[in-house]
């Protein structure tokens, strides 16, 4: 909350919470500049035809004190009653003289929309749901994907924590700073091609090819063939991910990226006529050639 957006010659401060931008009962009275109790008296009257979660959003009062607004913290004893734009508009529907439609078209413009201006694009929240619902949502669908093989459990975790914030609009990064660090080997990803050049390089030898790469990945169990290619074992999560790609033509499936720590792996279990260094094709002296008949 750093920033304030002059409405009717009145300095209102920002209020963001699950993605969208709300405000207090209070201060619509401010902008509107109406006695103290007014929209909340509109708010109690029709209630019934609001929505919770579309219209208006229940927030406790510890947590508007310690991450909505800070500035009101001494005001907030109870739950809070925070506005969406369509719950404001419906709220003050009674409010019908003139500096009530002038501040009206300032607070929807100026301030609900201005967010969609000032703020960076965000993922589609999950309208009509409260935040538990949405997380319960969230964690639904990572504990479907967590057994994959392939999958990381800290990258998932960490997509997980964003998913949290970016639907709740609480802050998790203690949380995600607690994961551990990506270790340095699984930073870089490698097809069977580029496993073999490694391997090239590493040795002198003959060039390895990708499809001998494959036999070896498969003979050591760390990925088995499916109809449109390769998927990863449970042993093979420990050197590579996999992931959905779209080539060219629109041509789909599964690929595997593998871990600078499998080149070592492969190397080791190369057969030996695949690994057997370059020689030249010139007849050695004494050869058959060279033999008496």
């Amino acid at each position: 909350m750093s920033n304030i957006v002059k409405i009717n010659n009145t300095d209102l401060q920002v209020i963001e919470y699950q993605g969208q931008r709300v405000a207090t009962l209070a201060q619509i009275d401010e902008v509107h500049a109406r006695p103290d109790g007014t929209a909340g008296r509109n708010f109690r009257e029709h209630k019934h035809r609001l929505i919770e979660g579309e219209d208006f959003l229940k927030v406790g009062a510890d947590e508007f004190r310690r991450h909505l607004d800070p500035s009101h913290s001494k005001f907030a004893s109870e739950d809070v009653v925070l506005m969406t734009e369509q719950g404001y508009l419906m709220l003050v529907k009674s409010f019908t003289d003139d500096l009530a439609w002038q501040v009206q078209r300032q607070l929807v413009t100026g301030y609900f929309r201005a967010q969609e201006v000032a703020a960076p694009p965000k993922s589609a929240r999950i309208r009509g749901r409260t935040a538990l619902e949405q997380v319960k949502l969230i964690n639904f669908v990572g504990d479907a994907i967590k057994n994959v093989p392939g999958i990381r459990l800290g990258r998932l975790a960490a997509a997980k924590l964003k998913a949290f914030s970016e639907q709740t609009g609480l802050d998790f990064s203690d949380f995600r700073r607690a994961l551990p660090a990506l270790p340095l080997d699984q930073m870089v990803h490698l097809n069977p091609t580029q496993i073999g050049q490694r391997i090239e390089k590493q040795t002198g030898r003959a060039k390895v090819s990708g499809q001998a790469v494959n036999k070896v990945l498969l003979a050591l169990g760390l990925q088995r063939k499916v109809e449109d290619g390769y998927v990863l074992t449970e042993a093979g999560t420990k050197y590579g991910e996999i992931h959905d790609y779209k080539g060219e033509n629109d041509h789909s499936g599964l690929q595997i990226d593998w871990y600078e720590s499998v080149v070592n792996v492969v190397r080791d279990n190369l057969p030996a006529e695949t690994t057997k260094r370059k020689t030249s094709s010139r007849p050695a002296p004494g050869g058959p050639q060279g033999s008496a008949a």
